[in-house]
């Protein structure tokens, strides 16, 4: 599985049958030199309704997973064919399977200058399983105990991007107490700098992993790959 960051909690995942999935693709963040032509995924995983991770998801024109209410809102914003489903239950493309995990966030759905507009469902993360490689992304959260029994006993992920951002989710101390508990090879920090109140130091939060864990900080646009738990070789922007 090759993995991108593109800054925020925007990823990018080529995996080992093909499928290229976007996670959150917040595109007009300030951070990524890509635009939404630069991308052509199969699908959209999109963890909750705040603008920040619905970002430019209905402009790609395939479908969107995502929890029921937020599926419904962006299929009727042109993301045709989009998979509503809820925490818990596994979506299977071919040989992909992705999990939709539990998520400790708010999740209403704001457009239009930022005016709440309505329930987008509770918020998810995902594990993206491309029968090689388990690929944890936590979306929005706090820290919460499943990560330490169901996530990592029944999912086992190999690597976790999670967001080190502090004050909307957890910060650097909790999200390295959540990649000891999730257990996995790679730690990858994600939102964080983007907004004020959300500026953070990734080198803290390696530091606060220790040996738990490898952590990887790409520089935006950058990633690199995984063969199943073990870390490949490093992708450039």
């Amino acid at each position: 599985m090759e993995i991108r960051w593109h800054g925020h909690s925007f990823f990018s995942l080529a995996c080992k049958d093909g499928t290229k999935v976007l996670v959150d693709p917040f595109v007009e963040n300030g951070m990524t030199a890509k635009r939404v032509a630069d991308f052509h995924p199969d699908i959209i995983l999109v963890t909750h309704a705040h603008a920040d991770h619905v970002g430019s998801a209905p402009e790609f024109g395939v479908p969107c997973v995502a929890t029921y209410e937020l599926a419904g809102i962006l299929e009727a914003r042109g993301a045709r064919g989009s998979v509503g489903m809820n925490v818990g239950g596994f979506w299977r493309k071919g040989k992909l399977r992705v999990w939709c995990a539990p998520a400790l966030h708010t999740s209403g759905f704001h457009r239009e200058g930022d005016h709440f507009q309505g329930y987008g469902g509770v918020a998810c993360g995902f594990v993206v399983d491309d029968g090689e490689t388990r690929f944890y992304h936590a979306g929005d959260t706090g820290l919460f105990g499943d990560m330490r029994t169901v996530i990592r006993d029944l999912l086992q992920p190999h690597v976790a991007a999670v967001p080190i951002g502090d004050f909307y989710t957890m910060g650097a101390e909790h999200a390295a107490r959540a990649v000891e508990w999730l257990g996995v090879n790679v730690a990858v920090p994600m939102h964080y700098n983007t907004f004020p109140p959300i500026h953070a130091d990734p080198h803290e939060f390696e530091k606060r992993v220790g040996t738990a864990a490898k952590v990887v900080v790409p520089p935006v646009d950058g990633g690199f790959e995984m063969h199943g738990p073990k870390l490949g070789k490093t992708l450039a922007p």
